[in-house]
């Protein structure tokens, strides 16, 4: 009898790891993104789990629910899943919907040495919210610092005025990601409002009805003039 290897516990993860993403919610992207640890085991044959599939609760929606929800249980050597614990929930009934999804799975158990052999689990349930640049929903990110782009220096004798414009994610946790640029200034510009477009300062928008923080992408305008 051994415990379950690092290599085989990797196979585990690898199996049993799946991604929902941007499922659209009117002007509201969700993002489901959920994965499982196991605890270490005697077995020699890692589970093979079904699809994991979560009524998420409407109102849930609607209040901008988001965050991780955790439930334990046990993939029982009988094929059923056991002892499903909520250990971290979520507002408006997220928490129960993910251990109901967690009760419904199918799967084929663990084995050690051709005999199956239950398996302790621990699932986190990501939840993450996205809206767009137009949703009543929410309060705008306030960007307090804006660095200047640098005006291109080959085109100052050309005296080339115009705009760009960014495309930037503001995350709920504080960071941003640069995303796509629209314009018809030469590629120098473009380039230069990307770069400026990293170093923007800004508080997070705001779920008006929850006044949580949300993610939210917004375009950024930058004017050039020489």
């Amino acid at each position: 009898m051994f415990n379950l290897s690092i290599k085989t516990l990797a196979r585990c993860a690898c199996l049993a790891s799946f991604l929902l993403c941007c499922l659209s919610a009117s002007a509201q992207n969700m993002s489901f993104n959920y994965y499982y640890k196991f605890e270490p085991a005697m077995i020699t044959e890692p589970p093979e789990l079904g699809g994991l599939e979560v009524d998420f609760p409407e109102p849930a929606r609607k209040n901008g629910v988001e965050g991780t929800a955790k439930v334990s249980f046990t993939l029982g050597e009988d094929g059923k899943v056991r002892d499903a614990v909520i250990l971290n929930d979520l507002p408006f009934g997220v928490g129960e919907a993910v251990r109901a999804g967690v009760q419904r799975m199918t799967f084929k158990p663990a084995g050690f040495n051709g005999k199956p052999a239950p398996m302790k689990v621990t699932l986190d349930y990501v939840v993450s919210l996205l809206y767009d640049e137009n949703d009543k929903n929410v309060l705008k990110p306030k960007i307090v610092d804006k660095p200047a782009p640098v005006y291109p220096p080959n085109h100052l004798a050309e005296r080339v005025k115009g705009k760009v414009y960014v495309t930037i994610l503001f995350m709920a946790n504080g960071e941003h990601k640069v995303g796509g640029v629209s314009s018809t200034m030469p590629k120098e510009f473009d380039k230069a409002a990307l770069e400026a477009a990293k170093n923007i300062k800004y508080t997070p928008a705001l779920h008006k009805k929850s006044k949580q923080p949300v993610s939210q992408t917004i375009m950024v305008e930058y004017d050039f003039k020489p």
